[in-house]
C-alpha cells in the first residue's frame, strides 16, 4: 500500500487512508509505512492508538483528551502532510500542515434520533475529505465530517442516512 501511495503522490494525485479497526498488532506494523506518503490520513480513537502506540482511552472507556495531540503529533512525525485527524464518538480531533490543532465537538444528538451506528466512521472521514477535496479549511472538514457522522446515525444501515452537503451543515446547525 505504501508503494501504491508513493506512486500516487508522485503523479500528483492527493491520498488520503482510512483503516478497519481490528485488534493485535497489524496496524502499528502496516500503516506507519503508508503515513509518509498519506496527504490525509482520518482514522478513529482505537486505529491511532494502535498507529501510534498513544493510549486514548483510559481504562473505563473514557476519552483522555491531553493524548489526544500527542497522538496527532505522532502521526504528523510519521509523515501525514496536510492533515492528521482523529474521530470519536466525542467529536473530531485535527492536526494541519501549518501545525495548528483543530477540535470540533460531536452534534449533540437527542438519544431518540440515533437508530444505529454502523458506518458513522465512515460517514465522518468522507464529510471531512470531501471538504479537503473542495479547498475547505481543516475546522470545516471536521465540522463537515462531525454533521455526516451524526447524519448516518439517523438510520440504521451504513449510508441511507446521508444527506446532501448543505443538509448536513443544517443539521449540525440544528443541534
Amino acid at each position: 500500500m505504501a508503494r501504491l501511495l508513493c506512486h500516487a503522490r508522485e503523479r500528483g494525485i492527493k491520498t488520503s487512508i482510512d483503516v478497519v479497526s481490528e485488534m493485535g498488532d497489524r496496524l502499528r506494523r502496516l500503516v506507519p509505512p503508508c503515513l509518509k506518503y498519506a496527504d490525509y490520513c482520518v482514522i478513529n480513537e482505537l486505529e491511532a492508538s494502535q498507529v501510534t502506540g498513544i493510549i486514548l482511552r483510559d481504562e473505563g472507556g473514557k476519552l483522555i483528551p491531553a493524548n489526544v495531540p500527542i497522538a496527532l503529533e505522532e502521526m504528523k512525525k510519521l509523515g501525514v502532510f496536510e492533515w492528521a485527524v482523529i474521530h470519536c464518538p466525542e467529536g473530531g480531533f485535527g492536526l494541519d500542515n501549518r501545525g495548528r490543532m483543530v477540535e470540533s465537538p460531536a452534534v449533540n444528538l437527542p438519544s431518540d434520533y440515533i437508530k444505529g451506528k454502523v458506518g458513522a466512521g465512515d460517514a465522518f472521514c468522507s464529510g471531512t475529505i470531501y471538504a479537503a477535496s473542495q479547498g475547505g479549511s481543516l475546522e470545516e472538514g471536521l465540522e463537515l465530517g462531525n454533521a455526516a457522522a451524526a447524519a448516518s446515525l439517523s438510520m440504521p444501515g451504513a449510508s441511507e442516512g446521508m444527506l446532501p452537503i448543505e443538509e448536513l451543515k443544517n443539521l449540525r446547525a440544528r443541534f
